[in-house]
């Protein structure tokens, strides 16, 4: 017997957003590349993988959270999720702005940053105390880390920190 067809939610959210992630991160990239070699294009690159990559947290932080049979998460579960995507996509603006020299992008680096880090904290301890937290929470603190390291570390270039 054949199961169900996916819904529209579920295959965006398991299928069609990490992909566009990937494609984004790899636009970016080669967006930096570009910028580094002095290279024409490297604006679009950016503009186009950067905002990619924003529209995909930001999108991800209104999935409906998807909870395996048997697992109690916390009441803060979904909070943190949210804050963990929508700060991935404030970072991901404010390092756009940055790149392309336009105001306001300190500002948003910091903020996003700033909520990144607070949220991946909170996140780790609910994680190590109930490792039902862990599941829900996983795909979030991976994904987050790298791009709240990358905050950091813009951060630290544009003399912010």
């Amino acid at each position: 017997m054949q199961a169900p067809p996916a819904s529209f939610i579920e295959l965006l959210q398991k299928k069609i957003l990490p992909n566009v992630q990937r494609i984004a991160l790899l636009v970016s990239l080669t967006g930096l590349l570009f910028t580094i070699l002095n290279y024409p294009g490297a604006s679009e690159l950016l503009l186009i993988g950067l905002s990619a990559l924003a529209s995909a947290y930001f999108l991800m932080a209104f999935m409906p959270l998807q909870i395996p049979a048997g697992i109690k998460p916390g009441l803060y579960v979904p909070m943190l999720l949210k804050i963990i995507y929508l700060g991935c996509s404030v970072i991901s603006i404010g390092a756009l702005f940055h790149f392309l020299k336009l105001e306001g992008g300190g500002q948003m680096l910091l903020v996003g940053t700033s909520a990144t880090g607070v949220a991946l904290l909170a996140s780790g301890a609910l994680a190590v105390g109930k490792k039902d937290n862990w599941i829900p929470l996983k795909d979030a603190i991976i994904r987050g880390s790298g791009i709240f390291l990358l905050g950091i570390f813009m951060l630290r270039q544009s003399s912010i920190i």
